[in-house]
């Protein structure tokens, strides 16, 4: 007869106890995504979102994702009462350069996760890595890239014998000068005469050749040849340097353009077309040239115009380089959340190359893998025809950087000042981009001063 000791019969009964319990399935955690700060808010993406939903939840146990989507106008709001409620979301996005700055204290950093796993980054388009990343702080994988471009109405070009921009990227012709000629001829009174007629009517416009009203004040500047390109202050975030030489010929080369060439529309032209229920400055046929980013693509009512449309480089800079101003998106965690493990695997599988193509349909951007580039082209073509594709992914090598949306300190209010000497320069309060520049270094100076005495 065997002799079982006591401790060994308590391991015995224990497992016994295991082996004919019932087993507790644990409860899969729920990833609680915030769609609103960007894109993913109007109806057509709703059903392809709750696609993207039903296909993770089907292939995943442990992990569901569940795709809150909120009003864009009302988002960062939101997400602000969220986060101080200590009720977060698990994942935010897309979310752009500017709303990544603008709530940059409130992201996890991404880089234990990826020294965790491993992860090989080496396909994401190498500038990429560092739009949404500062030095302490990396907010996510890259997801999207939205470069620019020029779109252009080629009827009217057409209709008044004006060339076609170049589509050549070493073309160095196509220059800021080259779009202002291009633009007047292309500007029309009510009588048809161009902006270049000495019999032109600048009060009665009904045509314009050139329009970026959808950029921000440092977009327009961004690209003009600044050594710190998007950027209002030196590296360290120090020192403001908003009216330099290069972003003052810029903001006056805009100024120009609407109250002394008339190419461009000012508020007045802004709200004219608008008032038409347009939809957006190209739709209606009144705009020749338009300045916007890959996700104008899903904007523009293809299927509504009735004239043709291409996309031409962004023009060289009087230093002789070309930045094409990006956007680009990204899924990022709040540093409360409770779930970031969770969250971490659902942005490592809306960023893979298996998943990444139908995720930047939905979203309107290029995805930000290098391997994926073709089939994406493809399907954007059958999206999309008749539009050269080469310029979309040849853009993506003239990226700014500093990025036009980047962090600095006090960035919201920053912006705010930026916003004052674009919206002086609109409605002619005051033309002179040197004094607008002048004053709103001067307050992005006293904000960055601000900033660093409090730190």
């Amino acid at each position: 007869m065997s002799i079982i000791n006591w401790s060994t019969a308590k391991l015995l009964t224990a497992l016994l106890l295991l082996l004919v319990s019932p087993v507790i399935a644990q409860d899969p955690v729920t990833v609680t995504i915030f769609v609103g700060l960007g894109t993913g808010t109007s109806p057509e993406q709703f059903e392809p979102q709750m696609a993207l939903q039903e296909r993770f939840n089907s292939s995943h146990d442990d992990i569901q994702i569940e795709f809150f989507i909120v009003p864009h106008d009302t988002s960062e709001d939101q997400l602000t009462t969220m986060i101080a409620g200590g009720n977060p979301p698990d994942l935010v996005g897309p979310n752009g350069i500017s709303t990544i700055a603008l709530f940059l204290d409130n992201w996890a950093d991404i880089t234990p996760f990826i020294e965790a796993d491993q992860l090989d980054t080496n396909d994401f388009y190498p500038a990429s890595l560092g739009l949404n990343a500062y030095a302490h702080v990396n907010t996510g994988l890259p997801l999207g890239l939205f470069p620019s471009f020029i779109f252009y109405n080629v009827d009217l070009f057409d209709a008044e014998g004006v060339e076609y921009p170049p589509s050549d990227f070493m073309d160095t012709s196509w220059t800021y000068d080259e779009v202002r000629e291009r633009a007047m001829l292309l500007t029309l009174d009510a009588d048809g005469n161009n902006a270049t007629s000495p019999d032109f009517d600048p009060e009665n416009i009904v045509q314009w050749g050139y329009d970026d009203s959808w950029t921000s004040a440092r977009e327009k500047v961004a690209p003009w040849g600044s050594d710190r390109v998007g950027s209002p202050t030196n590296e360290d975030y120090t020192v403001a340097i908003a009216n330099n030489e290069h972003w003052v010929r810029g903001l006056q080369w805009y100024s120009d353009g609407i109250h002394v060439d008339h190419f461009i529309p000012g508020i007045d032209g802004i709200a004219a077309y608008e008032s038409a229920g347009i939809g957006t400055p190209l739709d209606g046929g009144l705009i020749a040239m338009f300045h916007s980013h890959t996700w104008y693509l899903t904007e523009l009512g293809f299927e509504g115009i009735d004239f043709d449309v291409e996309i031409a480089p962004v023009p060289f800079n009087p230093v002789g380089t070309r930045v094409a101003t990006m956007h680009a998106d990204n899924f990022t965690i709040p540093e409360t959340s409770e779930n970031k493990e969770a969250a971490w695997e659902v942005m490592k599988w809306l960023t893979s190359p298996e998943q990444i193509i139908d995720v930047c349909l939905i979203y309107g951007c290029i995805p930000a893998r290098m391997s994926v580039a073709e089939d994406f082209r493809a399907a954007l073509e059958a999206k999309f025809p008749d539009i050269n594709y080469d310029v979309i992914f040849e853009s993506i090598n003239y990226l700014d950087d500093p990025n036009h949306e980047s962090w600095t300190p006090q960035w919201g209010r920053v912006e705010d000042a930026m916003g004052l000497a674009d919206s002086l320069i609109l409605t002619g309060e005051n033309t002179d981009a040197q004094a607008v520049l002048d004053e709103a270094n001067a307050t992005i100076q006293a904000l960055l001063d601000e900033y660093w005495e409090s730190q």
